[in-house]
C-alpha cells in the first residue's frame, strides 16, 4: 500500500503539486513499482541500490540511506523528494494506512489512533509493549527514518510546507548527526523574501533557540528553552546541570508537553545505550573500565545501562572494592530515573501491558504506575485483580536495577510520601546502606507514620523481602553465612545468572539457622542481629514473608482478603489454619511455632502492647531470657486495668491464646518441655487442648496413686499454666465451650467469657445443665481439684491470702492451706466464700477431695463399689459416695485412715450446714421455717443450724421423716467420734487432753472416755463439759428409743452388716426347709383326703 502512495507523490512532485489523501484513497490501487523507478530515473544511485526491494518502509529507508551519504548525495531534486516522503511519516493519515494494518492485534497501539494526541508520539512511546513482530519491526522501521528533531520542528513543519514545496527546499543531511531541518532552513533562508509570514515567524523561533548551532544531544534542551528559565533559571544554558535540572521538574505540572517528552526519548535512548548518558560515561568511566562491566560486549555494539549499574551495584555493595562518589552520584540519578518512569523499561513495557490496562489504566508517570503494578502484586488481592508472573518478574528484575532497599530517594513515589517521616522521625539517620528505610520500616504502628508512607513503604518492600541482597544492612552482615551455609551465590548481581536458577530460599534458609534452637550459634552474631531485626519488621505483613505470601496466595484472597491492617493477615491464616490448603497450613503452622518463642514476630501484640509491656513486663523485657517470657507476663496481667482499658493489646493477646489451641507446638515451652510425653502418651490428640486433658490425666492418677510422677516438673508446670488459661476464658477450653455453648446462652447470655465469670455461672446451674455440659464442667473441676494452682477462680481472689498465708504451700494443695485458716479474722471475706464454696463442691463429690479418695480407696472399693458402677461416668455423684461412706462411718466398719479423713469432713459440715449437700436438701424447709438464723450467710461456721435441728428432733418438730432420719444418722457419726461434734469437742478440749489423750480416733472411743470420767467421783469434768456431755447423752438415749426399722430393707441392711450374719442366714435356710417339708406333708395328706372323698 505505501509503495503505491510513494509512487503516487512522486509523480505528483513531477508535475508540482501536492498529491490529497482522497486522490491517494482512490487512486493508490493503480500505482506501481514500474511506475516510481520511471519518476525518479533522475535519481541514479536510488535506482542502482534500491530497485530490487519491495517492501514499501525498505524502500524508503534505502533511499535515505543514499541521500545520507556523502559518496552518493543525491541531487538536490531528490533529496527534496525525500525529504517530502519524511514528513509524509509524521501524518496521522499515513500512520492510519501504515500501522493499523500492521499492528491489528495491539490494543495499547490502536489506542493511540483513538486520542487527540499526536499518533507518532503515542506510537513510539508504546512500542516496547509490542509483541508482534511484524508490528514492532514497521513501527522500528518508522522511528529510524523519521526526522531527528521532530519533536522541535514540528510547528515548522506545519508552517513551512507550503514554502519549503513551492522551493524545492527540502534536504537530506548526509550527516545523521545533524538536524534534519538544518538545510531546509539555510535553503528558506536564502529566499527569505519570497517567504509566507507565518513560516518566517517559525523560522524566527528556530533562529532564537540557536537552532543551526544545536547538537543532537542538545536537542531537549531546545525542546525546553521555556521550560529552563521556568524551572532552572540559575542553572547554566545547555550544561549537563541545567539537563538534571529539567529532569527533576520533569513531572511538574506547569512543565511543556514538547519538554516532557523530548526529556522522555533522550532518558529511554540512556536506557538502551548508557553512553548517550554524558554524565555516567564521565562519572564512572575509570570504574566501567576496572571492573570490566562491559565484559561480553563488543567495543561497537550498544551497551544496555541496566548491565552497567547492576555492574556498577555488584562492586558497591563488595567490601574490599570503592566506587569514586561522582561515580556513586550519577547512578543514583539513573536508579531514580528507572524508578520514575516505568515507559523506560522495555521488558516492563512489554509483560505488563496488558495489566497497566486493565488495572492501571490512566494513572500518570512519575513513579506511580509502578507503584500500582507493585500494590497489585501482593498476594492479598483477588486472582483477578493480581499482575501476570511476567510483569511481576519485571517488576523485580526494575527493583534490583534502581535498588531503592539501599537508598529511599531513588523512589519518588516513596520520597514524596515519606519525606515528613524522615524528617521528623528518621533526620539523625545517615543516608545510605539501607538506614532510612530500616527506620521507617521501625516505624510502622507508631505515631510518627502515616498512611500514605505505610502504603509506599510495603508495596517497595514486598519486592525488597523477596531477595536478601535487596537489604543492605542484612546482605553486608550475612554475605559470608549466606555463602556458606545457605549455598547463595558469591556476587550481589551475576549478570551470567539465568533468572530460573535464582535461589529465593536464602532468607527462611538465614532465618532457620536464627531462630532454631537446635541450630543457635552458627551464624555470625551480627548476621543473626540482622536477620532478626528484618524478621521483626517484616512480621507487620504477610506480604514480607514470601515463604508464607507465595504458598498462600490463593488462600489470601479466599480468605483474608479484607484483613489489610498491620499483621492481620498472618492473623487471618491462623485463625483459618484448618481450612488453608495443606502447603499454606504447613508453612503457616511452621511460621506460627516459630513465632511462639518470639514476641517480635508477632506484630500486632508488639505494636498494641507497647506501654503495657513497657509498664507490667520491664523486668522480663530487660533479661532476655526467654523472649515468650514477655508474652506469659502479659497474659498473667491480662486483666490488669492497664491492658483491660487497651482494647486492642487484650485482643491481641487473646488472640495468640486462641491460636496456640490449634496446636501444642505453637507454645514454645510447653513445646519444648511436654513433646516426649505427647508423642509417648498422646499420639493421636491433634490439638493443644486434647494434648492437655491427655497429660493432666495422667498426672492426676499418679498425684491420686501417690507413686513417682511419670510427667517431670518442667512439663508439669507448663501443663498448670495451660490449665490456668484455659480456667481463665472459656474460649480456651474448646471442648468446654463446646459442650456448653447452648447452656451459656441459656443460663449465662450476658456473663463475659473472661476472668473465668461464665465457668462460674454455669457451676451455679450446674443442675439444669445439658448433660454433656455437666459432664465437661465435671472434668475441668476435677482438675482445677487436683491442682488448685490453675482454679484462677480461686487463685484471683485469693491472692492476698495466699502471700499472706500460704506463700510457702506448694501450689497444688493451697485450697487446704487456705481451708486451714479461713477463720482467721483478717481473711479476707471474698476469698472465704471461694473456698466455702469449694469445700460445698468437694462434698458433692469425692473424686473433688484428693484427701479423701486417697484415704478411702480401699473401703469405697470394699462397700460402696456399686455406686460407681451404677452412676454415669464423669456425671457428679451429689454426695451418694459420701452418704456410703458415712454410714460405715456409724458402724465403725472404716479404716482408721478413711475414719479419720472422714471424721474432718464430718467436723466441718456439723459447723456449716451448707457443706452437708444431703442435708440441705431434705431438710430445707426445717432450716428455712425452725431454724432459721439472722444474716445466715455461706461463711458461717457456728453450727447453730445443726445443733438447732438436733433440738428440733428431740421436741418433735421435724415434721419430715428423711429429715428426721438425716438428723439420726447425724447424732450417731458424733457417737462413733467426737470430732464430728465440734461443739461438744470444743466443750471439752481440756478434759479430752487431760484424760483422753492417748486413744485412738474412732469406734467412739475418746467419748466413751468422757462417759466413764463422769461417772467417775474421784475424777471431775470442766463444768462446761460435764454440762454438754450430759445434754449429748440424754440426745443418743432419746435416739435410740426412736429408731427403729422402718422396712424390710432395713432389716436385710442390718442382718447383711451384722458379724454374726453367718447365724442368720443357717436360721434363715433351716427356717425355709422345714416349710418346704410341710409344705410337701399337707399336700399328700390333702390329696389323699380328696382321693376318699371322690371314691
Amino acid at each position: 500500500m505505501y509503495f503505491n502512495y510513494v509512487l503516487l507523490h512522486i509523480f505528483a512532485f513531477m508535475i508540482g503539486k501536492r498529491v490529497d489523501a482522497a486522490v491517494f484513497r482512490t487512486n493508490d490501487l493503480r500505482l506501481t513499482k514500474e511506475r516510481l523507478l520511471s519518476d525518479l530515473s533522475g535519481c541514479t544511485i536510488f535506482e542502482q541500490q534500491c530497485s530490487h526491494l519491495d517492501e514499501n518502509l525498505s524502500l524508503l529507508s534505502c533511499a535515505l540511506d543514499t541521500a545520507h551519504s556523502n559518496k552518493t548525495q543525491s541531487s538536490l531534486h531528490c533529496q527534496h523528494k525525500m525529504w517530502m516522503y519524511q514528513a509524509e511519516l509524521l501524518d496521522n493519515t499515513f500512520l492510519d494506512y501504515q500501522i493499523k494494518d500492521r499492528c491489528h492485534d495491539e490494543a495499547n497501539i490502536l489506542d493511540c489512533f483513538n486520542t487527540s494526541i499526536k499518533r507518532i508520539d503515542c506510537i513510539l512511546k508504546r512500542k516496547p509493549s509490542v509483541r508482534n513482530k511484524k508490528c514492532w519491526w514497521g513501527i522500528s522501521k518508522i522511528e529510524s527514518i523519521i526526522f531527528n528533531d521532530w519533536q522541535i520542528t514540528e510547528n515548522f513543519l506545519k508552517n513551512c510546507m507550503d514554502d519549503i514545496e513551492a522551493h524545492e527546499c527540502g534536504r537530506v543531511p548526509a550527516d545523521t548527526k545533524v538536524l534534519s531541518q538544518a538545510y531546509t532552513l539555510k535553503c528558506l533562508q536564502s529566499k527569505e523574501e519570497k517567504i509566507r509570514p507565518e513560516c518566517q515567524s517559525e523560522m524566527n523561533s528556530l533562529k532564537e533557540m540557536k537552532y543551526s548551532t544545536l547538537q543532537l544531544d542538545k536537542i531537549v534542551l531546545a525542546a525546553c528553552n521555556v521550560d529552563q528559565s521556568n524551572y532552572c533559571p540559575d542553572e547554566l544554558p545547555g550544561s549537563l546541570l541545567m539537563y538534571k535540572c529539567l529532569v527533576r521538574h520533569k513531572y511538574e505540572r506547569g512543565m511543556t508537553k514538547k519538554c516532557q517528552n523530548q526529556l522522555f526519548y533522550v532518558q529511554r535512548n540512556m536506557i538502551m545505550n548508557y553512553k548517550l548518558s554524558k554524565g555516567l560515561v564521565k562519572s564512572c568511566k575509570e570504574d566501567i573500565r576496572k571492573y570490566h562491566c562491559r565484559k561480553g560486549v563488543v567495543e561497537d555494539k550498544d551497551v544496555r545501562l541496566a548491565q552497567i549499574l547492576l555492574c556498577l551495584e555488584n562492586v558497591m555493595h563488595n567490601e574490599t572494592t570503592k566506587l569514586s562518589p561522582e561515580c556513586i552520584g550519577e547512578m543514583t540519578d539513573h536508579r531514580k530515573m528507572l524508578m520514575d518512569d516505568y515507559r523506560l523499561s522495555p521488558e516492563l513495557m512489554q509483560n505488563c501491558a496488558n495489566d497497566i490496562t486493565m488495572l492501571c489504566r490512566g494513572i500518570e508517570a512519575g513513579g506511580k504506575t509502578i507503584h500500582c503494578l507493585m500494590e497489585h502484586a501482593r498476594p492479598r488481592k483477588r486472582k483477578e485483580k493480581r499482575i501476570s508472573v511476567a510483569c511481576q518478574k519485571s517488576l523485580e528484575d526494575l527493583v534490583q536495577e534502581a535498588d531503592p532497599g539501599e537508598d529511599w530517594r531513588v523512589d519518588p513515589v516513596l520520597r514524596k510520601a515519606c519525606k515528613v517521616v524522615v524528617d521528623r522521625a528518621c533526620r539523625e539517620v545517615n543516608g545510605g546502606n539501607g538506614r532510612v528505610m530500616s527506620c521507617l520500616m521501625e516505624k510502622l504502628g507508631t505515631s510518627f507514620m502515616t498512611s500514605e508512607c505505610e502504603t509506599a513503604l510495603l508495596q517497595i518492600q514486598y519486592f525488597i523481602s523477596r531477595d536478601f541482597k535487596l537489604d543492605p544492612q542484612l546482605y553486608k552482615a550475612c554475605k559470608f553465612d549466606a555463602v556458606t551455609q545457605c549455598k547463595a551465590r558469591l556476587l550481589w548481581a551475576d549478570l551470567n545468572e539465568h533468572p530460573s536458577e535464582k535461589d529465593p530460599l536464602i532468607l527462611p534458609c538465614l532465618y532457620n539457622y536464627a531462630y532454631n534452637s537446635e541450630l543457635r550459634g552458627i551464624l555470625k552474631p551480627a548476621c543473626e542481629q540482622q536477620v532478626r531485626r528484618a524478621m521483626r519488621q517484616r512480621a507487620v505483613s504477610v506480604d514480607l514473608l514470601p515463604e508464607i505470601a507465595d504458598t498462600c496466595i490463593d488462600d489470601l484472597a479466599n480468605f483474608c482478603y479484607e484483613n489489610t491492617g498491620k499483621g492481620e493477615e498472618i492473623m487471618c491464616l491462623q485463625g483459618k489454619l484448618k481450612e488453608l490448603t495443606p502447603k499454606c497450613q504447613k508453612v503457616v503452622a511452621n511460621f506460627t511455632e516459630t513465632q511462639s518463642g518470639h514476641i517480635e514476630l508477632k506484630a500486632v501484640v508488639s505494636t498494641y502492647c507497647r506501654v503495657p509491656i513497657e509498664k507490667l513486663c520491664s523486668s522480663e523485657l530487660k533479661s532476655k531470657n526467654e523472649e515468650d517470657d514477655i508474652l506469659d507476663c502479659l497474659i498473667t496481667h491480662k486483666n490488669n486495668p492497664e491492658i483491660k482499658t487497651n482494647s486492642k493489646c487484650k485482643a491481641a493477646i487473646e488472640h495468640e491464646q486462641l491460636i496456640s489451641l490449634k496446636d501444642y507446638r505453637f507454645t514454645r515451652k510447653f513445646k519444648n518441655a511436654c513433646k516426649p510425653y505427647v508423642v509417648r502418651f498422646c499420639p493421636k490428640a491433634q490439638t493443644k487442648s486434647q494434648v492437655v486433658l491427655c497429660l493432666s490425666e495422667i498426672i492426676r492418677n499418679d498425684t491420686l496413686s501417690r507413686k513417682k510422677h511419670t510427667i517431670y516438673k518442667e512439663c508439669r508446670q507448663q501443663l498448670r499454666s495451660q490449665l490456668y488459661q484455659q480456667k481463665e476464658n472459656i474460649d480456651l477450653d474448646p471442648e468446654l465451650k463446646e459442650a456448653c455453648k447452648k447452656d451459656l446462652l441459656e443460663f449465662c447470655p450476658t456473663v463475659p467469657h473472661g476472668e473465668s465469670a461464665a465457668l462460674e455461672c454455669l457451676q451455679t446451674a450446674k443442675g439444669k445443665l445439658s448433660d454433656g455440659c455437666r459432664k465437661a464442667i465435671f472434668v475441668v473441676r476435677k482438675q482445677e481439684f487436683s491442682d488448685n494452682a490453675i482454679d484462677y477462680h480461686l487463685m484471683t481472689n485469693c491472692s492476698d491470702m495466699i502471700d499472706l498465708y500460704c506463700h510457702k504451700t506448694e501450689p497444688i494443695v493451697l485450697l487446704d492451706c487456705l481451708k486451714a485458716h479461713r477463720q482467721k479474722v483478717d481473711f479476707d471475706n471474698n476469698c472465704k466464700i471461694v473456698v466455702v464454696n469449694r469445700m460445698i463442691e468437694q462434698n458433692m463429690d469425692y473424686r473433688f477431695n484428693n484427701h479423701l479418695q486417697n484415704s478411702c480407696k480401699s473401703d469405697i472399693k470394699r462397700y460402696c463399689s456399686n455406686i460407681i458402677a451404677n452412676e454415669p461416668e464423669n456425671i457428679e455423684l451429689e454426695g451418694k459416695m459420701l452418704q456410703c461412706l458415712k454410714k460405715k462411718f456409724r458402724e465403725s466398719k472404716l479404716e482408721q485412715p478413711c475414719e479419720n479423713e472422714l471424721a474432718n469432713v464430718l467436723k466441718e459440715q456439723a459447723l456449716n450446714y451448707r457443706l452437708d449437700p444431703l442435708l440441705g436438701k431434705l431438710c430445707k424447709a426445717e432450716i428455712q421455717t425452725i431454724c432459721a438464723v439472722p444474716n445466715d450467710s455461706i461463711t458461717n461456721f457456728d453450727g447453730q443450724v445443726e445443733e438447732c435441728l438436733k433440738k428440733a428432733l428431740i421436741s418433735r418438730k421435724i415434721v419430715s421423716a428423711e429429715c428426721a432420719q438425716e438428723v439420726v444418722n447425724i447424732i450417731e457419726e458424733a457417737e462413733v467420734d467426737i470430732e464430728a461434734d465440734p461443739l461438744l469437742e470444743r466443750a471439752c478440749a481440756v478434759d479430752l487432753l487431760k484424760y483422753c489423750n492417748n486413744l485412738e480416733r474412732g469406734a467412739g472411743r475418746r467419748l466413751k472416755c468422757l462417759k466413764i470420767i463422769l461417772n467417775d467421783n474421784t475424777r471431775e469434768l470442766e463444768t462446761g463439759c460435764q454440762k454438754e456431755l450430759s445434754n449429748r447423752l440424754e440426745m443418743y438415749r432419746h435416739v435410740a428409743a426412736i429408731n427403729v426399722i422402718d422396712d424390710l430393707s432395713d432389716v436385710y441392711d442390718g442382718i447383711s452388716s451384722s458379724p454374726s450374719k453367718i447365724y442368720f442366714m443357717v436360721i434363715g435356710i433351716s427356717i425355709v426347709g422345714l416349710i418346704f417339708i410341710f409344705g410337701l406333708y399337707c399336700g399328700r395328706i390333702t390329696k389323699r383326703a380328696m382321693y376318699i372323698k371322690r371314691k
